[in-house]
């Protein structure tokens, strides 16, 4: 399993992800947080390793809507996110983290139950990106 550190509001300590519950409690608290907001812009989190010196690095994006979401990843393998062999030169979509709102590739789109079962995966590989989603690289 991952030790991860979740990033998502502003002014609120980070908060430990160590299980798959801990992530399914995150991604729900993200939906009901979009939803009480009316759904104007879908809310994204940062995912990291508390000590990246004795673990190794792994950053990680992930954003949720209502039926579709992303995840960007990166570690010392490169920096990859999700596709869904959509254009590359598409419109943006625009997702939260922390009051900001950031512009991520609308190709980076899937269906919202993929990206949820991607994100377990990266708890339960220790961070490794899933094989149950297309990915393909990307700068972050």
């Amino acid at each position: 399993m991952a030790s991860l550190m979740a990033w998502y509001k502003q002014g609120e300590e980070p908060t430990p992800i160590a299980s798959v519950a801990d992530l399914d409690a995150l991604l729900d608290r993200m939906a009901a947080d979009f939803a009480a907001q009316e759904g104007l812009v879908p809310p994204m989190v940062e995912l990291a390793r508390p000590d990246p010196w004795a673990e190794g690095w792994v950053a990680i994006r992930l954003g949720i809507a209502h039926d579709r979401g992303f995840i960007a990843h990166a570690d010392d393998s490169g920096s990859y996110i999700t596709t869904n062999g959509g254009d590359p030169d598409g419109e943006p979509v625009l997702y939260d983290h922390q009051a900001h709102t950031r512009e991520w590739p609308a190709y980076a789109e899937l269906p919202l139950a993929d990206v949820i079962t991607a994100a377990r995966d990266l708890i339960a590989t220790d961070g490794k990106r899933s094989t149950t989603v297309q990915w393909r690289p990307w700068g972050l």
